[in-house]
Protein backbone atom coordinates (compact mmCIF):
# COMPACT_ATOMS: atom_id res chain seq x y z
CA UNK A 1 0.00 0.00 0.00
CA UNK A 2 3.22 2.49 0.56
CA UNK A 3 4.48 1.33 -2.52
CA UNK A 4 1.96 2.68 -4.70
CA UNK A 5 1.71 5.76 -2.50
CA UNK A 6 5.04 6.16 -3.15
CA UNK A 7 4.86 5.23 -6.67
CA UNK A 8 2.29 8.18 -7.10
CA UNK A 9 4.32 10.88 -5.38
CA UNK A 10 7.02 9.91 -7.32
CA UNK A 11 4.84 10.72 -10.33
CA UNK A 12 3.59 13.72 -9.56
CA UNK A 13 7.38 15.06 -8.79
CA UNK A 14 8.20 14.19 -12.60
CA UNK A 15 5.27 16.25 -14.21
CA UNK A 16 5.12 19.84 -15.05
CA UNK A 17 3.69 21.96 -12.90
CA UNK A 18 1.59 24.94 -12.87
CA UNK A 19 0.06 27.53 -10.22
CA UNK A 20 -2.92 24.99 -9.27
CA UNK A 21 -0.51 22.16 -9.81
CA UNK A 22 2.13 23.04 -7.15
CA UNK A 23 -0.70 23.92 -4.99
CA UNK A 24 -2.12 20.09 -5.26
CA UNK A 25 1.46 18.69 -5.01
CA UNK A 26 1.97 20.89 -1.62
CA UNK A 27 -1.24 19.54 -0.46
CA UNK A 28 -0.84 15.91 -1.39
CA UNK A 29 2.61 16.15 0.19
CA UNK A 30 0.99 17.97 3.52
CA UNK A 31 -1.20 14.96 3.58
CA UNK A 32 1.15 12.45 2.88
CA UNK A 33 3.43 13.57 5.45
CA UNK A 34 0.85 13.80 8.09
CA UNK A 35 -0.32 10.34 7.10
CA UNK A 36 3.46 8.78 7.65
CA UNK A 37 3.41 10.64 11.11
CA UNK A 38 0.27 8.93 11.82
CA UNK A 39 1.18 6.09 10.83
CA UNK A 40 4.20 6.27 13.65
CA UNK A 41 2.67 7.63 16.25
CA UNK A 42 -0.02 5.00 16.07
CA UNK A 43 2.67 1.93 15.46
CA UNK A 44 4.81 3.48 18.63
CA UNK A 45 1.65 3.56 20.75
CA UNK A 46 0.76 0.18 20.43
CA UNK A 47 4.47 -0.98 21.24
CA UNK A 48 4.33 1.19 24.31
CA UNK A 49 1.12 -0.19 24.78
CA UNK A 50 2.60 -3.77 24.90
CA UNK A 51 5.28 -2.75 27.25
CA UNK A 52 2.87 -1.25 29.58
CA UNK A 53 1.08 -4.30 29.87
CA UNK A 54 4.52 -6.60 30.10
CA UNK A 55 5.63 -4.05 32.89
CA UNK A 56 2.17 -4.75 34.51
CA UNK A 57 2.39 -8.06 34.34
CA UNK A 58 6.01 -8.32 35.62
CA UNK A 59 5.59 -5.86 38.71
CA UNK A 60 2.40 -8.35 39.82
CA UNK A 61 4.33 -11.40 39.40
CA UNK A 62 7.19 -10.06 41.55
CA UNK A 63 4.71 -9.19 44.34
CA UNK A 64 2.69 -12.18 44.10
CA UNK A 65 5.86 -14.13 43.87
CA UNK A 66 7.79 -12.30 47.00
CA UNK A 67 10.84 -11.78 44.49
CA UNK A 68 11.91 -8.18 47.26
CA UNK A 69 9.88 -9.72 50.55
CA UNK A 70 13.34 -9.45 52.48
CA UNK A 71 12.88 -5.57 51.45
CA UNK A 72 9.58 -4.39 52.60
CA UNK A 73 10.05 -0.70 51.43
CA UNK A 74 10.70 -1.82 47.83
CA UNK A 75 7.31 -4.12 47.75
CA UNK A 76 5.26 -1.20 49.21
CA UNK A 77 6.91 1.37 47.05
CA UNK A 78 5.40 -1.13 43.58
CA UNK A 79 2.54 -2.03 45.10
CA UNK A 80 1.53 1.65 46.34
CA UNK A 81 3.30 4.06 44.05
CA UNK A 82 4.20 2.20 41.00
CA UNK A 83 0.38 0.13 41.00
CA UNK A 84 -1.32 3.46 41.88
CA UNK A 85 0.42 5.03 39.15
CA UNK A 86 -0.38 2.09 36.77
CA UNK A 87 -4.04 2.06 37.31
CA UNK A 88 -4.00 6.13 36.35
CA UNK A 89 -2.71 5.78 33.35
CA UNK A 90 -4.23 2.42 32.21
CA UNK A 91 -7.55 4.42 33.21
CA UNK A 92 -6.23 7.34 31.28
CA UNK A 93 -5.41 5.01 28.25
CA UNK A 94 -8.63 3.53 27.65
CA UNK A 95 -10.55 7.40 27.83
CA UNK A 96 -8.08 8.99 25.72
CA UNK A 97 -7.45 6.90 22.83
CA UNK A 98 -9.39 8.12 19.86
CA UNK A 99 -7.28 11.80 20.38
CA UNK A 100 -4.00 11.39 18.47
CA UNK A 101 -2.79 14.59 20.51
CA UNK A 102 -3.21 12.95 23.75
CA UNK A 103 -1.48 9.85 22.00
CA UNK A 104 1.56 11.55 22.13
CA UNK A 105 1.53 12.64 26.13
CA UNK A 106 0.47 9.23 26.99
CA UNK A 107 3.55 7.86 24.59
CA UNK A 108 5.80 9.90 26.62
CA UNK A 109 4.16 9.62 29.91
CA UNK A 110 4.27 5.40 29.95
CA UNK A 111 7.62 5.72 28.68
CA UNK A 112 8.86 7.67 31.54
CA UNK A 113 6.62 4.96 33.70
CA UNK A 114 8.24 1.80 32.04
CA UNK A 115 11.68 3.25 32.71
CA UNK A 116 11.18 4.23 36.34
CA UNK A 117 9.85 0.48 37.05
CA UNK A 118 12.32 -1.09 34.93
CA UNK A 119 15.31 1.35 36.72
CA UNK A 120 13.80 0.43 39.98
CA UNK A 121 12.82 -3.05 39.89
CA UNK A 122 16.66 -4.25 38.22
CA UNK A 123 17.76 -2.12 41.16
CA UNK A 124 15.77 -3.85 43.88
CA UNK A 125 16.99 -7.13 41.84
CA UNK A 126 20.67 -6.38 42.36
CA UNK A 127 20.19 -5.89 45.92
CA UNK A 128 18.64 -8.88 45.89
CA UNK A 129 21.47 -10.28 44.32
CA UNK A 130 24.10 -8.73 46.15
CA UNK A 131 22.71 -9.86 49.74
CA UNK A 132 22.39 -13.65 49.00
CA UNK A 133 26.18 -13.52 47.75
CA UNK A 134 27.48 -11.49 50.61
CA UNK A 135 25.03 -13.42 53.48
CA UNK A 136 27.50 -11.30 55.90
CA UNK A 137 27.14 -7.49 55.17
CA UNK A 138 23.39 -7.37 55.92
CA UNK A 139 24.59 -8.30 59.49
CA UNK A 140 26.71 -5.77 60.17
CA UNK A 141 25.75 -2.56 61.67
Amino acid sequence: MSVQRKKGYDELEQQPLTGDDKKEVQYIRENYRLTEQDNFIRKSYLLCVLLFFATGVTMVTAVLEGVYSDFILAEEIMTTLFGTIYMVLFVTMLCCYSSTTLRIALLLFISVFIGCVAGFMISAHLKVVVQHLNPTSGDVN
